[in-house]
């Protein structure tokens, strides 16, 4: 089974670069003269959950097309890709709508595909992620929406967000909660911080009597926990 806590934060780490880069873009577009743009970063974070690396590359094109693929590694856990591709159509300029298809590639465990649809603006960003199918029950929405604090607080030196999940993991209807906050450099050195309140799968011991036996058994089960992590890294 997916490792909830780190497709939230897969989800989250992708949505909050892009909309980190689409602010620029609304003032200034990367892809001014070249046909193709080119955004990359590397990152490490320290938290509740240990240590991470991630990566991200991003291509897009003049006519909108985007390619996007994003890494996570942990030493003591299984790595994962999720490489996204679609097209950003600009329908006013503080309003862009979105669509493609997604991967999600756990090493040597699951993959995860999907489609998605959304909007950004300067202030919000709402995206809805679903599997292809056409057996109502077997669509499973994903929904996520950003919150851009620095549209209303404009002033503030540093990039403020906070972003949120919607989804129904074994049957149980649920929600992740992320607040960010990061500084970046004309350098391009990154440093921030994520304060969270996420699912996250764990095995609970249940006991039960039949017949004057009792027997134990081990039961998955959601779990809802907070979390803080720090990270720093580079923007290319």
């Amino acid at each position: 089974m997916l490792n909830i806590q780190k497709i939230r934060y897969l989800f989250a780490l992708i949505t909050f670069l892009s909309m980190l880069l689409g602010q620029k873009s609304i003032q200034t577009s990367p892809i001014t003269e070249n046909n193709i743009g080119i955004a990359s970063g590397l990152f490490a974070n320290y938290g509740t959950s240990g240590i991470e690396l991630d990566g991200y590359l991003e291509l897009q094109t003049k006519s909108g097309v985007f390619l996007e693929s994003s890494a996570i590694t942990q030493p003591t856990e299984q790595s994962t890709i999720n490489t996204s591709i679609g097209i950003m159509n600009e329908v006013s300029p503080d309003l862009f709508l979105v669509g493609g298809y997604s991967n999600y590639l756990e090493i040597s465990n699951s993959t995860l595909n999907e489609a998605f649809i959304g909007y950004s603006s300067n202030s919000t960003t709402g995206v809805v992620f679903f599997r292809p199918s056409f057996n109502l029950r077997e669509i499973s929405p994903n929904y996520l929406g950003i919150i851009n604090l620095n549209s209303f607080y404009p002033k503030i030196s540093f990039d403020l967000s906070i972003t949120g999940t919607i989804s129904e993991e074994m049957n149980e209807l649920g929600y992740d909660l992320f607040f960010n906050m990061t500084k970046t450099f004309d350098s391009g050195f990154t440093f921030g911080s994520s304060i969270s309140s996420e699912r996250h799968e764990d095995v609970e011991i249940r006991t039960f009597k039949k017949q004057g036996n009792e027997k134990t058994y081990n039961e998955t089960v959601i779990l809802q926990g907070g979390s803080i992590s720090f990270f720093m890294g580079w923007t290319f």
